[in-house]
């Protein structure tokens, strides 16, 4: 999901203002902005999730990055297994926009010998499916706008307060 710049004259001022300053200001407002924003975006995240699985696959992987012409939010980016094996960065999608059902059948055997037809639902852990998503979309398109708002006011902030102390 990606926003363009071109309906926004703040945002095409913030990122000019960002071409044009120092090296150390440009870091400063990275730094400031990393900070603000990976905490909205956790918290985002957190209130879209609802089950135990959507929290350790999406929510406990989100990261933001953060550039002078960019700030990308991401989840499910950490290439660390879980516990039970499951990889975030290959399971996201199933997490995200859920699976639709599948039946497994097989025969197996008793302990005294009789056959019997065994039925699973093997995605069952699994919400239904569904196109826009259940926690990294919404919250997105929750927190963009607010994202926006924070990157421009620290920029402002920031310069503002680099002015300050020259003079």
């Amino acid at each position: 999901m990606r926003i363009t710049v071109f309906g926004s004259k703040e945002l095409q001022a913030t990122i000019l203002a960002l071409k044009t300053l120092d090296r150390e200001t440009r870091k400063q407002i990275r730094t400031h902005t990393k900070a603000m924003v990976d905490t909205e975006w956790n918290k985002a995240l957190a209130e879209q999730a609802d089950t135990r699985l959507e929290h350790a696959v999406l929510v406990a992987t989100g990261r933001v990055r953060v550039s002078d012409q960019n700030v990308q939010l991401t989840s499910a980016t950490v290439g660390r297994t879980l516990r039970g094996g499951l990889n975030p960065k290959t399971s996201a999608a199933a997490v995200e926009f859920g699976a639709d059902p599948a039946v497994t059948t097989y025969e197996a055997t008793s302990s005294r010998g009789k056959r019997y037809t065994v039925r699973r639902n093997t995605r069952n852990q699994l919400k239904a499916r569904r196109k826009t998503g259940y926690v990294v979309y919404p919250a997105a398109a929750q927190i963009i706008p607010r994202i926006a708002s924070l990157w421009i006011q620290t920029t402002a902030r920031t310069i503002f307060d680099m002015l300050e102390r020259r003079t």
